[in-house]
């Protein structure tokens, strides 16, 4: 039987929603069953516990993390440190040329983590992207002097991703082989004399 995985996010402006996709098809790609969650915007189908395991993703902005996100690890960190379970945290941050703004992006996520008393097998800060024409008037000068700050861009007339894809594909296939049943091997067949 295939483990059931649920992969459930929050997203501000669409990156994580990215990110979480691509985790969910490399983990279908190693015979997982995934279901795939917006928890801004819907619940998962079944109780946590009865996954096989749950990934959480999260972006962080100026205001911090999700708020639909802490409250889902809030109500579930139980099963969260019972079941297999990892975490993933998207912010420009996280690709910066500044190894400094990359520390505290990795910084950010573990005090969350400890925060929410939750110890995920994996977890991992993932760059996200930039989306300037999508932002209102202050966050597209808020992020533009962060963006300078730390070797981004500061082009606002059009979104700049930095999402390391390599980077999630192999997060979500280290998951998968922390999950996935150890296959049997097949018995030799019995020679006859």
């Amino acid at each position: 039987m295939k483990p059931r995985v649920l992969v459930i996010f929050a997203t501000s402006y669409g990156q994580t929603e990215k990110i979480a996709r691509r985790i969910a098809a490399t983990l279908e790609r190693n015979e997982i069953t995934v279901e795939l969650c917006d928890a801004g915007k819907t619940r998962p189908a079944m109780a946590t516990e009865q996954y096989s395991a749950i990934l959480v993703g999260s972006s962080i902005i100026a205001k911090g993390h999700q708020p639909a996100i802490k409250q889902f690890i809030h109500k579930n960190v139980s099963t969260l440190n019972r079941l297999p379970s990892a975490f993933f945290q998207v912010s420009a941050s996280a690709g910066s040329g500044s190894p400094h703004a990359r520390m505290a992006a990795q910084r950010i996520m573990e005090e969350f983590l400890e925060g929410e008393a939750w110890t995920p097998l994996l977890s991992a800060s993932v760059a996200g992207a930039i989306n300037y024409t999508r932002y209102n008037l202050l966050l597209r000068w808020y992020m533009k002097n962060a963006s300078a700050k730390n070797g981004g861009s500061t082009d606002t007339s059009r979104d700049h991703e930095y999402t390391d894809w390599v980077q999630v594909e192999r997060f979500a296939s280290a998951f998968a082989l922390l999950i996935k049943p150890a296959r049997r091997a097949r018995p030799e067949p019995a020679l006859s004399a």
